[in-house]
């Protein structure tokens, strides 16, 4: 399938799986977090905090890390990230003290902006040419698999045996995925586009990748759609009470239907993401807009209507970051590295702006207003997008 052999296949699944421990290490405590503040003897804001240190240390180190690693060979750092997730969730897991946790999560975060930089460059140097956006979605089905399983099986092993059985869990997984790309994962030097990077300083390349207007076009988006899905979906919960009085296992099972709305987004992303890369973005962003538009339309009469509008987000954004993530290698494909590492702190600066932004509209009572806002936001992203990319990169 896709002209890939059983080697790329597997490399490919495995990086996923990786994708799928990062994310879910990432939110581990959201579901835990009573059970961690109880054993850590801390409060639970304290331990709500792991999450947003997590985001603030993975946007701060990420370009230094990448830019002075980016002529390093993709096996070696692949190799390496995954096996500090390992070592660090292991750490977690055994972790006597509060301080011990945080020191551990920051290992994570530290590797996680080296991983979600390099992961996207890895899975298109193990495919043929042409087959740029199919590689992306293959990974990020893995990021996509972590909403939907991730967080739920984590925490439901950590009600029946504890947390730190949880993590330990997690870093098993981990552990094979680092076993079989050990075993399949060819080497990987970095030379094709990027060849001549180990040879320049990384001020240079820096310097020479910020001049990348269309690049910067790009996470200038990234940061748009980032706040405009975080301030709903941070707080989706509570639309859904209040406008349609979904809570308990009926809001399970809306947000079950969300999570396989995103898988599903990630794989017909993935079929047409190659052959349409701009008609296929400009798809996904009209259809995340409407969706969140459908929000405000059907809250107040259909509770049909709101459900069918709130999956279809979840299937609309899954596969927002793939063609994201597709189109900064193809407007940046000599410093694919490093405009990743860009790609991944505009993202965190969206994750953080976007929860902030909606906490502040409930404090203020206005907890209607955010799909209003959130897709006004996207239908101005829409049009940055397309005001970015008429001037397309060669092969785009």
């Amino acid at each position: 399938m896709q002209n890939l052999d059983a080697r790329a296949w597997t490399s490919l699944i495995l990086l996923a799986f990786v994708a799928f421990t990062y994310n879910t290490s990432e939110s581990f405590p959201v579901g835990l977090l009573p059970q961690m503040a109880s054993d850590l003897v801390v409060s639970e804001a304290a331990v709500g905090r792991l999450l947003t240190v997590y985001a603030v240390f993975v946007a701060l180190t990420v370009l230094p890390l990448v830019t002075m690693l980016s002529g390093v060979s993709r096996r070696r750092l692949v190799l390496a990230t995954v096996a500090m997730l390992v070592v660090s969730n292991l750490a977690m897991a055994i972790a006597p003290t509060y301080g011990w946790v945080l020191g551990s999560r920051l290992v994570s975060a530290t590797t996680h902006g080296i991983f979600w930089s390099i992961v996207a460059p890895t899975a298109v140097m193990l495919v043929p040419r042409g087959k740029m956006g199919f590689a992306t979605a293959v990974v990020f089905m893995g990021s996509s698999l972590a909403m939907v399983a991730g967080t739920p099986l984590t925490t439901a092993l950590g009600a029946i045996w504890g947390w730190r059985t949880a993590m330990a869990a997690l870093a098993l997984v981990a552990g094979v995925a680092f076993i079989g790309l050990a075993l399949v994962l060819p080497a990987l030097e970095v030379d094709r586009p990027d060849s001549n990077t180990s040879r320049t300083p990384w001020w240079a390349l820096v310097r020479s990748t910020l001049q990348n207007w269309a690049l910067l076009g790009l996470c200038a988006l990234t940061v748009v759609l980032v706040v405009a899905y975080f301030a709903t979906y941070t707080y989706i919960s509570l639309i859904l009470d209040q406008f349609a009085g979904i809570t308990g296992e009926a809001l399970g099972v809306v947000l079950l239907g969300y999570g396989l709305a995103g898988i599903l987004g990630v794989w017909v992303f993935g079929r047409f993401a190659d052959r349409y890369p701009h008609g296929s973005g400009l798809a996904c962003m009209a259809l995340l807009a409407l969706a969140l538009l459908g929000i405000v339309l059907f809250a107040s009469w259909s509770v049909v209507g709101l459900v069918a509008s709130v999956v279809l987000v979840g299937g609309a954004f899954a596969a927002t970051p793939v063609f994201l993530q597709s189109t900064v290698l193809r407007v940046a494909p000599e410093t694919g590295d490093i405009a990743s590492s860009l790609y991944v702190v505009a993202f965190q600066i969206g994750i953080a702006g976007g929860s902030l932004a909606g906490g502040f509209a409930v404090d203020s009572g206005w907890l209607n207003v955010i799909p209003w806002a959130a897709a006004g936001t996207t239908a101005a992203g829409l049009l940055l997008y397309w005001v970015t990319t008429r001037q397309r990169a060669p092969g785009y």
